[in-house]
C-alpha cells in the first residue's frame, strides 16, 4: 500500500484541471538554451495565461520559481551510453528537482525503464513518502499507464508516445490512444506531445483530459518557422503549377 502526497501537495495537480500548461524548454545546443532567456519565455507564456509550465533541470525550476507560483512540473533529463533520453531516472534526481521547487514530479514510466538498477516502481513510493509530491506518469501506451496507476502514480501524460521502440516515428496525437487511457484509468490524464494546433486543445479538453502540456508550438521559433517555411514551399510550388503551360 503506498502511501500518497498529503493534501496540500496533491493540490498542485488539481490546480491543473482545464489548464494549459506550457513546456518551457530548449534542446541542447539551441539558440534558447539558456536559463535565464527561457525564464524571459516561462513569463511570457505566463502572462499570456498559462495555468502551470513544465520544466527541465533545477536550475530553470528555480528561476521559473521565483517568478510565479503557479503549479510547475519539473523533471531532469539524462541520456545513456546510446543517447536514449531518460526522465527523472532515479530519486536523486527527483529529489533534486523537487528542492528547486518543482510540485510535480514527472517520471519516465514506459516499460523499457523497469529493467534498470532503479526501475520507476521503487521511485513513486519514495517520491510519496520522502518528498511527499506528486507524481506524473511520462507514458507511451495504454499499457504503460495501467503499470503506473497501479504503483501509485497521481496522473498519466501522453508525453513518450512516438519516442520508445513501440512507438517510435509517430508525430501526431494517438486520439485511440487517449480515448483508452481516458476510458481505462482512475487518476487524470494529461496530454502531452504533438500538439499543433489550439483546435486540438478543445477537442482534448471536452474529451474529459485533465490539462493538456504544449512545448514546441508555442516556445519553440525555430521548429514554429520552419513550417512556416513549409508553407511557403509548397505555395511556390503551386503558384508554378498554375502559370506552367
Amino acid at each position: 500500500m503506498f502511501s500518497l502526497p498529503v493534501a496540500s501537495e496533491q493540490r498542485a495537480l488539481q490546480a491543473l484541471r482545464g489548464s494549459l500548461v506550457v513546456s518551457c524548454q530548449a534542446p541542447h545546443g539551441d539558440p534558447l538554451d539558456d536559463t535565464e532567456t527561457l525564464t524571459h519565455i516561462a513569463v511570457s507564456v505566463l502572462q499570456g495565461g498559462a495555468g502551470g509550465l513544465r520544466a527541465e533541470g533545477a536550475e530553470r525550476i528555480a528561476s521559473f520559481r521565483t517568478e510565479t507560483m503557479l503549479p510547475i512540473i519539473g523533471l531532469l533529463k539524462t541520456q545513456d551510453r546510446d543517447g536514449r533520453v531518460y526522465i527523472t531516472p532515479d530519486f536523486k534526481s527527483a529529489r533534486e528537482i523537487s528542492d528547486a521547487g518543482a510540485d510535480i514530479i514527472a517520471l519516465d514510466c514506459t516499460r523499457r525503464r523497469l529493467v534498470e538498477a532503479e526501475p520507476w516502481t521503487e521511485i513513486i513510493p519514495r517520491i510519496h513518502e520522502e518528498l511527499r509530491r506528486p507524481v506524473l506518469a511520462d507514458i507511451a501506451t495504454l499499457e504503460d499507464a495501467l503499470a503506473a496507476e497501479a504503483a501509485g502514480a497521481d496522473a498519466v501524460a501522453s508525453t513518450l508516445y512516438g519516442y520508445t521502440a513501440d512507438t517510435e516515428g509517430a508525430r501526431t496525437i494517438s486520439w485511440a490512444l487517449l480515448d483508452s487511457l481516458l476510458n481505462r484509468l482512475k487518476i487524470p490524464v494529461i496530454l502531452e506531445g504533438h500538439v499543433r494546433q489550439p483546435e486540438e486543445i478543445g477537442r482534448a479538453l471536452q474529451s474529459g483530459v485533465h490539462a493538456v502540456v504544449v512545448g514546441a508550438a508555442i516556445t519553440c521559433p525555430k521548429s514554429i518557422t520552419a513550417r512556416f517555411v513549409a508553407a511557403t514551399k509548397l505555395g511556390n510550388g503551386r503558384e508554378s503549377l498554375t502559370q506552367s503551360p
